[in-house]
C-alpha cells in the first residue's frame, strides 16, 4: 500500500491505565468498542456541542494514537489535560510520529519516511469523502452534523456522556439541524478564505453558506460548505466574492 504524509495532520499519544476511558469520556464516538488495530473518527466539541476540531483515534495495544489539525492539536491537548484530574492518563504530542494516507482514504501513523504526493489532490479526495478536518477559522462553529461528522462514522448517538453530548442527541432526535455539509466542485482556481460567507444558487433562489475546507485539485477547486438543508436540490452556480462560478460537479 503506497503511503503518503499528510503534512497538515500532527499526532499525539494517550497512554496509561485509564487512557481509553478517559477518550470515550470526552469524544463524540465510542472509543472504547476500539479492538486493538482498529480506528474512528471522532469529534471533541465544547459543551455547547460546536466541534472544536476532528480527530483520528487508533488503538494499539492499551494505547491510543491521535490525529488532528496540526493547528489545531496543541489546543486540544491543553483542554484535554484539562479534565484528565485523578485518570491515570498521560497526553503527549509525537513530533516524530508522522500521519500517513493511502488511496481510499485510508490512515495510518508510523516514523517511517514517506512518499511525496499531490497533497493538493489527496486534501480534495478527503473533501469529496466529506472529511473536514476544520481550522482556527472554522473551529467552534458548528455542531458535528452540520459537518456530517455522524456520516463518517465520527458520532456515537448509543454511548454515554461527553462535552455537548446533549445538545448533539437533542439536534438528532428533535429534527433541528437546520443546515448540512455540501461538497461541490467549480473550474478555476478562486482566492478563498476558509470561514467566509459564499453564495448558492438552487431552483433560481440564492442562499448563504459557510466555506469550511476547500482543496485545488488541478483545474477544479472542491470545496466543503456548511448550507441550509432545504431546497434539497444541488446547486448550479455559486458566487464567491461577487464572481460567478458554474458547480461543475455536485
Amino acid at each position: 500500500m503506497k503511503l503518503q504524509r499528510i503534512p497538515y495532520l500532527a499526532a499525539a499519544r494517550c497512554t496509561g491505565e485509564d487512557a481509553g476511558a478517559f477518550l470515550q469520556s470526552q469524544l463524540s464516538a465510542d472509543i472504547l468498542a476500539l479492538a486493538d488495530g482498529d480506528q474512528t473518527f471522532a469529534a471533541y466539541c465544547t459543551p455547547k456541542g460546536k466541534v472544536l476540531g476532528l480527530l483520528r483515534v487508533a488503538r494499539r495495544g492499551p494505547d491510543y494514537l491521535v490525529a488532528a489539525r496540526d493547528t489545531l492539536l496543541p489546543g486540544i491537548l491543553r483542554r484535554l489535560q484539562m479534565y484528565v484530574l485523578r485518570s491515570r492518563v498521560t497526553l503527549a504530542q509525537d513530533p516524530e510520529m508522522q500521519v500517513l494516507g493511502a488511496e481510499g482514504p485510508q490512515y495510518s501513523f508510523g516514523t517511517q519516511p514517506s512518499c511525496a504526493a499531490d497533497i493538493g489532490a489527496w486534501r480534495a479526495a478527503e473533501l469529496r469523502a466529506g472529511i473536514a478536518w476544520l481550522d482556527e477559522a472554522v473551529t467552534e462553529k458548528f455542531i458535528p452534523q452540520m459537518l456530517g461528522y455522524d456520516a463518517i462514522g465520527g458520532v456515537s448517538f448509543q454511548k454515554g456522556c461527553y462535552p455537548g453530548q446533549e445538545i448533539v442527541a437533542r439536534a438528532r432526535y428533535l429534527g433541528k439541524v437546520k443546515r448540512q455539509p455540501l461538497v461541490v466542485e467549480i473550474v478555476g482556481e478562486p482566492a478563498l478564505r476558509n470561514g467566509e460567507k459564499i453564495r448558492l444558487k438552487r431552483n433560481d433562489d440564492w442562499s448563504d453558506a459557510v466555506l469550511v475546507e476547500h482543496a485545488q485539485d488541478g483545474d477544479r477547486c472542491v470545496l466543503f460548505a456548511v448550507a441550509r438543508s432545504e431546497p434539497e436540490s444541488p446547486p448550479g452556480s455559486i458566487d464567491i466574492g461577487g464572481t460567478l462560478y458554474r458547480c461543475a460537479t455536485t
